[in-house]
């Protein structure tokens, strides 16, 4: 005597019933002179489309929408239709019913919500009428794949790493494919978004079968031929089970071989998301004659069609959104309601912007009022179980999830992922200790997982081990790209006596003293205050050690190259008195180009001492009276313009200076090589003071 199990998901799925229950409605109240014309089968199902068209409904393709009286009612299936169609439709002014399944309006949304120049990656049947509708409602280019193998081979020749894409399937589409087809893209195309468009019924029907057909000697699999969902739930059981047949009625159970049922022990019944209840009644029966069951068929169907029960998940539809709760239809006698605090934790959640009627939803059911004939229900609890799936998946592979902060507490901060809240000690947040929390409310952070409870439902994150995750892997495609000469924007986070810490980027490279200007060295700090923004270049690269030095000095911003194209012999400047010698004066005429006022030059009269006529700091104008490019020096006279002289002083007898005492005057026109080269001597040069690069690099991160 076999043992029979009879699928729990058999049958209509809600997309499905909702439309059979749309146009059993429009027959009961349509006037006899209206005609109810349906675009292609409402569903794939032969017997119960003889049946409504026994009931005058005609089914027609969709170039027949022209033809139509201006009475007549189109009924859209739930497959959808194309967009065009939809125009075409309005266009005419027809009136239509549109049971397009919710998965399927969604699937819509999406790709129509795509913004130009995304390319959409369809996985599906290219000739099936939910992926021509999907299609229809693309703004570009829309590549179709029936599996992960032919994207493989295609995807790579059609489209490069840098596009962007997005990534839907069929709402009947495989589960374990589309996870391998996710796997391959995430790996090869970073620039891709992913939707997962397949049905929650679908999802539930495929294990369920999948469990059964490992159990079973003898799996019978109920639907159309046609039907897309049906044929995936064959395959499944044929591929995990000895045995397994396909119908569409009880009439073919009579032309399989009688062997199979005389030896089957145990066997299942499952139906696709298309077939009527009457159907799998009528092929249960059958069974059990064939079978003499133990089970009596009044029990099998009390098992099957069962109405909901407390902490039953189902999947409805949304029929009603107010600020304060969700009315969903969920195909029985209860009107489902689903309350704000059952829906989020977070109170900024809009229902009426982020939930819409017709869309489908996941709920659990919590407690029924048969008296008012309501059932409340929640839908954070199923969203609880799945987030914490992803908690789990983190604390084992070690990566990173990203977490909004909610809430600061003694001893750290609660960062939401989603439903789950996980608590970051202040050690972990990477806050100094004696640091405010407060500054990390509401900031999008990314975490990794140290530590978790799975009976209590409980983790720990940090927030710090995230970000140096995230550093690290940086500065290593950082050096992997980097190169002598490449320039940045970088920004200057520390000063030194021996040069200046530059951020560029993930990484902290050193600007040497000696790099700084091309004038007199001078101390960073008078140069540059932390915080500024610099045009720098990589000097030097030393990738072992993960060490960079930087070049601040180039051609363009030579002082000495500005002064040139701006100034020559005879041209009165503005200048700042910035020494003072025995011989005479230097006064800076742009940022590192000084001019000498000599002695003799500074008044009417040679000056003894330059520091009882002038003072740091003093505005002077002078007269550019030489200029020495090759060797970096300019000439300046005050004297030449003093009132009432006039000439050529450089030869008279006053000015004139003897070979001793210019000598003095050329070597403290501008830096020599010895002060560099004593300077050098003082301060580490860049490679040496690497180290602290180092450091550099990883003091921000804590």
């Amino acid at each position: 005597m076999a043992e029979i199990t009879l699928a729990r998901s058999s049958g209509f799925c809600f997309g499905v019933q909702r439309a059979v229950s749309l146009l059993e409605s429009e027959l009961d109240n349509t006037a006899e002179k209206k005609s109810i014309y349906c675009i292609g089968e409402i569903i794939h199902n032969k017997t119960f489309n003889d049946s409504i068209k026994q009931r005058g409904v005609k089914t027609i393709e969709p170039d027949e929408i022209d033809s139509l009286p201006y009475d007549a009612i189109v009924f859209i299936r739930t497959h959808g239709v194309t967009k065009q169609v939809y125009e075409r439709l309005e266009n005419k002014g027809i009136a239509f019913i549109d049971a397009t399944c919710p998965f399927v309006k969604k699937a819509h949304r999406i790709v129509e919500n795509q913004p130009e120049g995304t390319t959409v990656i369809i996985m599906g049947d290219r000739n099936h009428p939910e992926v021509h509708g999907i299609q229809s409602f693309a703004k570009g280019k829309v590549l179709i794949f029936s599996d992960c193998e032919e994207m493989k081979q295609r995807l790579p020749a059609e489209i490069n790493t840098e596009e962007q894409l997005v990534l839907i399937a069929q709402t009947t589409y495989n589960i374990t494919e589309w996870e391998n087809c996710q796997k391959f893209i995430k790996y090869l195309y970073t620039n891709t978004r992913i939707f997962d468009t397949i049905c929650s019924v679908t999802d539930e029907r495929q294990k369920e079968v999948l469990s059964l057909s490992k159990v079973n000697d003898l799996v019978v699999v109920v639907g159309g031929k046609s039907s897309s969902n049906t044929a995936k739930l064959y395959r499944i059981a044929a591929e995990n089970c000895q045995n397994a047949l396909y119908i569409e009625t009880a009439n073919e159970l009579s032309d399989a071989s009688p062997h199979i049922f005389k030896t089957a022990k145990k066997i299942a019944i499952t139906a696709g998301a298309s077939t009527p209840c009457s159907i799998i009644q009528e092929v249960l029966k059958t069974m059990t004659d064939i079978t003499n069951a133990e089970l009596s068929f009044a029990e099998m169907l009390d098992q099957s069609f069962k109405t909901l029960n407390t902490g039953e998940r189902v999947t409805g539809v949304i029929s009603s959104v107010s600020p304060a709760e969700i009315h969903v239809d969920l195909g029985t006698k209860h009107t489902g309601i689903l309350p704000y605090d059952e829906i989020t934790n977070d109170s900024g959640v809009d229902l009426e912007q982020d939930y819409h009627v017709g869309d489908p939803i996941d709920v659990v059911c919590i407690k029924f009022n048969d008296v008012e004939g309501t059932v409340l229900l929640s839908k954070k609890r199923i969203d609880q179980s799945k987030h914490w799936l992803v908690i789990q998946q983190a604390a084992e592979d070690g990566s990173t999830i990203n977490g909004t902060v909610r809430e600061i507490i003694r001893g750290g901060v609660i960062v939401n992922v989603q439903t789950v809240k996980v608590f970051v000690p202040a050690s972990q947040t990477g806050i100094p200790r004696d640091g405010n929390l407060d500054q990390l409310k509401g900031q999008k952070v990314g975490i990794k997982i140290i530590e978790i409870n799975d009976q209590r439902k409980r983790a720990v994150g940090s927030i710090r081990n995230a970000a140096r995750s995230v550093r690290k892997k940086d500065t290593e495609e950082f050096f992997t790209t980097a190169e002598v000469g490449q320039r940045f924007t970088g920004t200057v986070r520390s000063l030194t006596n021996y040069g200046a810490f530059v951020n560029i980027g993930p990484v902290d490279g050193m600007v040497h003293i000696t790099e700084l200007s091309w004038g007199r060295l001078k101390p960073p700090s008078e140069l540059f205050a932390v915080g500024d923004q610099i045009e720098v270049y990589i000097k030097n690269i030393n990738i072992e050690k993960k060490r960079i030095s930087l070049g601040y000095k180039t051609e363009e911003n030579n002082p000495w190259k500005i002064f040139e194209d701006k100034y020559k012999v005879d041209d009165i400047v503005d200048a700042t008195i910035v020494s003072l010698m025995p011989f005479g004066a230097f006064a800076e005429i742009i940022p590192g180009v000084d001019g000498l006022i000599h002695n003799t030059q500074i008044a009417a009269k040679p000056v003894g001492n330059p520091a009882s006529v002038l003072k740091l700091g003093d505005k002077v104008t002078a007269k550019i009276t030489a200029i020495d490019l090759e060797k970096s020096r300019v000439s300046l006279s005050i004297k030449a313009l003093l009132d009432g002289i006039e000439g050529d002083f450089s030869t008279s007898p006053e000015d004139t200076v003897s070979d001793e005492a210019a000598e003095p005057v050329i070597e403290e026109t501008a830096p020599v090589a010895e002060e560099v080269t004593a300077a050098e001597e003082s301060a580490p040069i860049a490679e040496e003071a690497a180290p602290v690069t180092e450091e550099a690099v990883k003091a921000p991160a804590e």
